[in-house]
């Protein structure tokens, strides 16, 4: 993924991303002032502007990507930002509360991801998070185009990765959000902008056949995001 070199544009072209943000802070608690937390994947802050509204005993945003963390807190500059790697969260102190949105469909390796965001918390401690699962842009991607060695689980295949990494799960719920665009070819350069995409380019041809071939006559293009939205506890 070029989640950094597309840190610049990413807040403004991040449209589902901010849809599914606002709806995952639904269930964030009311009262977190007794509680720390630590969020993943923070990126330009589309989530973390719920959580600082809670006043959180602590609370530290964390992104890979500089970049991505410069945009966030030239958004944000009252939280604390960090440079964290999602997938090792090898983080200094067990936290309460374990935050996630829009991230976790990009491990390569989820039963190990979830086991070390486990450690990551305290006892009683709870995550919440959303991911996009299988449904997610099944109108553009073909063997034509895939993003990279990326493989969409379906939203069972998530529970069962919760449960088998011993978290409970409390509640989780899904949704289907859909944008229009003129062309394929739209709908593909938006991705690029979202830096949702990998170096490995297709065959120019075959990607251009592809693309040709999803055109309507419509005009209009179609493109489907689906959400599972999912809280859970650890003993």
């Amino acid at each position: 993924m070029n989640f950094d070199k597309k840190a610049g544009l990413y807040h403004q072209n991040a449209r589902i991303q901010k849809i599914v943000a606002d709806w995952c802070a639904e269930w964030i608690e009311e009262d977190c002032s007794t509680l720390s937390a630590l969020e993943l994947g923070s990126g330009t802050g589309l989530f973390t502007r719920h959580l600082e509204l809670r006043a959180f005993e602590s609370l530290r945003a964390t992104d890979l990507s500089r970049s991505m963390i410069e945009e966030g807190k030239s958004r944000l500059p009252d939280v604390d930002w960090a440079e964290l790697d999602a997938w090792e969260c090898e983080s200094a102190a067990k936290v309460d509360r374990l935050y996630a949105c829009s991230l976790l469909q990009w491990s390569e390796n989820p039963l190990e991801t979830l086991e070390k965001w486990r450690n990551a918390l305290a006892p009683k401690g709870r995550f919440l998070g959303c991911l996009f699962v299988e449904g997610s842009l099944k109108e553009l991607i073909g063997e034509e185009f895939r993003l990279g060695e990326f493989e969409w689980r379906s939203e069972q295949q998530w529970l069962t990765c919760f449960e088998q990494s011993n978290y409970d799960i409390r509640r989780w719920d899904t949704r289907l959000d859909e944008e229009i665009y003129d062309s394929p070819m739209q709908a593909l350069r938006h991705l690029h902008d979202l830096g949702a995409t990998t170096n490995r380019n297709a065959n120019p041809g075959k990607l251009k056949q592809h693309l040709k071939r999803l055109e309507t006559h419509s005009g209009r293009f179609k493109v489907s995001w689906k959400t599972l939205r999912l809280e859970g506890s650890v003993d």
